[in-house]
């Protein structure tokens, strides 16, 4: 989302209760924390509608990683509410029990070492779709309208104040005071992005989740192919030799999943 005050896509997140599918950094069947995510038009910091089709994000109880999953897997009538938001867990279609049992199937195989070629292409391939989608957000999407309102109102304050301070009111004190306030309003904001954006750790998801498959250079670049064949903006985002450096120092750290 551009931090406009004038017009902004911000992606709404709400809490939908609980549900389980495959994890692909954990290589198991894990319970996930369910939410509903849509993108909303915000115009003077007021909801114009809906941008596009909701999605399903799934946070991993187990390792916190969030995965993306199309809404239609998991068919909700209405959205929860209240306390129900964090019990309720919607009925799955059968794909969902049919990818559980799939990749559960692989997994296994893979670590007897008896995964073959096409099984091994179809798990690096599932782990970069998971994290498709999260490749595509920006990092400030998440903020809301108000919080977005409220830093720019109070940067422009504080700038307002120090610059007064300076030249008017000869209180320089006032004025470092009010800038220092500012850096540290931004510090504040950075800070909150890197540990509460999943953009900004969904590399490390990734490549743990193609670690215990050492999946090299090259077929990250085929699975990326993929993607930019379906339009999808992460086939254009995934750099395959970052990705491969940090499967590497995974590797080398010997903390690989699975």
């Amino acid at each position: 989302m551009p931090m406009s005050l004038l017009s902004a896509t911000v992606l709404r997140v709400r809490p939908a209760g609980v549900t389980v599918d495959f994890c692909p950094v954990c290589r198991q069947e894990r319970r996930f924390r369910l939410a509903v995510l849509d993108h909303r038009r915000i115009v003077l910091l007021l909801d114009r509608g809906q941008v596009g089709h909701p999605h399903h994000e799934l946070t991993c109880k187990s390792c916190g990683c969030k995965t993306e999953r199309p809404a239609e897997e998991r068919p909700m009538p209405h959205i929860p509410a209240g306390p129900a938001a964090e019990t309720y867990e919607p009925e799955c279609l059968p794909i969902v029990r049919q990818r559980i049992e799939d990749c559960t199937r692989m997994e296994a195989a893979r670590k007897a070492g008896r995964l073959k070629p096409e099984g091994r292409e179809e798990m690096i391939r599932h782990a970069v779709h998971c994290f498709a989608r999260i490749y595509d957000e920006e990092p400030t999407e998440r903020i809301t309208p108000a919080a977005s309102a409220m830093l720019w109102l109070a940067t422009i304050g504080l700038a307002g104040v120090a610059l007064f301070a300076w030249f008017s009111w000869n209180q320089p004190l006032l004025a470092a005071g009010c800038a220092l306030a500012l850096l540290l309003l931004w510090i504040g904001l950075w800070y909150w992005i890197m540990t509460h954006s999943p953009r900004k750790r969904v590399r490390i998801w990734l490549a743990m989740a193609l670690a215990p498959l050492d999946a090299t250079e090259a077929e990250i670049r085929q699975a990326r192919r993929e993607l930019q064949a379906i339009r999808m903006s992460a086939g254009f985002k995934i750099r395959p030799h970052k990705v491969r450096g940090r499967i590497e120092r995974i590797r080398k750290s010997g903390m690989v999943p699975g």
